[in-house]
């Protein structure tokens, strides 16, 4: 009877191959299906929860809880491919240089065009002077981003300029690694993600364990895949019971904000993403169909475009909605079916409005589309 290897095992094992940089390389090149549509459905959860509309005043707070908060699962992917794609003969330098031309750069031009889009909404919207539109735009980049979901961008690049920590943890033994997962879970569910979204620093330390977590998960890969089952039933019994808590004792809607040394109670919506991770994962694995699949893949390719896109048809979308009503031409509805309804309409019309938008710019933009909008 074949004995099935433990961690221990397996850390040993990784350990040995680690001195083979040919193995190594060559077991880097396996490509992980899972996480392609993994990344396809995260950009997907992220622009739902920029989809909700009415929030606590129609919408289901149940699913709003649910959809809130996809950040998390954006970074544990972050975390599983730094390990899975560059820990194997890293180059800080490189990787650095890579993230600033395929993050930081798309960003930068996208916040560009955006400052100039919300001059003119000031103005025309907002009935504001050229100057004090002007004025309006300086306070947006204090902040350090122009359109809202982009507080991610100086928050990942913070990440990134961690990776040679990040290296070092990989190395570490294995209970040192459980052990500082578990000791920034607990600072994550105490200091809460920050109001805003505008202290990088406390982002940066809120969701670490997600991406120390993606990379472990890429790092011993093959014992989790054999695990699977028993990370599923906990994973099951976090989301269940950290969505029952949020929603029906606490009535607490979607993310958790704070300054971070200000108590404001458990935060269980880091505890719920941290578990839909692994849900996630399964749906990956067991229930994607070969079309869902190449669709997925699709998104996944232009994923940080949509990101970066999104922001502007909700803006289109918000704009419109408030001229509409300023003019008479609609009334506010607050009932279920009106705001589950408008919010698939304003998902479609961002996610997919921002799909055929990079269709058609990638094309004009040619070897620049990558740098300008991010795919």
């Amino acid at each position: 009877m074949t004995k099935k290897p433990s961690l221990i095992d397996i850390e040993v094992s990784q350990t040995s191959s680690a001195e083979s940089p040919s193995l190594v390389k060559k077991q880097k090149s396996t490509r992980v299906v899972e996480f392609d549509y993994l990344r396809g459905l995260a950009i997907v959860l992220i622009v739902l929860g920029h989809s909700v509309t009415n929030t606590n005043n129609g919408f289901p707070l149940l699913l709003e809880n649910i959809l809130r908060g996809g950040t998390g699962v954006f970074v544990f992917i972050s975390g599983f491919f730094f390990h899975h794609v560059f820990a194997s003969g890293f180059d800080y330098r490189r990787f650095i240089s890579k993230k600033i031309q395929n993050v930081l750069m798309p960003f930068l031009a996208v916040s560009l065009f955006a400052v100039v889009v919300k001059w003119f909404v000031f103005m025309f919207v907002g009935e504001a002077s050229p100057w004090e539109a002007l004025v309006e735009c300086g306070k947006l980049l204090q902040q350090g981003f122009v359109l809202f979901p982009h507080w991610y961008i100086p928050f990942i690049m913070a990440t990134f300029l961690c990776a040679g920590l990040h290296l070092r943890y990989l190395h570490l033994s294995l209970f040192a690694k459980l052990s500082l997962l578990a000791m920034f879970s607990l600072v994550s569910v105490v200091i809460h993600r920050p109001e805003g979204n505008a202290n990088v620093l406390q982002s940066l330390v809120y969701f670490t364990p997600f991406y120390l977590f993606g990379m472990l998960y890429s790092q011993y890969l093959n014992w989790m895949k054999q695990h699977y089952r028993g990370f599923l039933i906990a994973a099951i019994m976090a989301v269940l019971t950290s969505l029952y808590l949020q929603t029906y004792a606490l009535e607490h809607i979607g993310g958790y904000h704070k300054a971070a040394f200000e108590w404001g109670g458990l935060d269980l919506q880091f505890i719920q993403k941290l578990g839909w991770c692994i849900l996630f994962i399964g749906f990956c694995t067991n229930c994607v169909g070969e079309k869902l699949g190449k669709h997925l893949v699709m998104i996944a390719s232009v994923s940080f475009a949509v990101f970066f896109l999104h922001p502007l048809f909700g803006m289109m979308w918000g704009n419109t909605k408030y001229i509409l009503l300023n003019a008479g031409y609609i009334e506010p509805n607050t009932t279920v079916v009106y705001s589950l309804v408008s919010s698939v309409c304003l998902f479609v019309f961002q996610f997919y409005g921002s799909v055929w938008l990079i269709g058609k710019l990638k094309p004009i933009l040619g070897s620049k589309s990558r740098l300008l909008i991010g795919a």
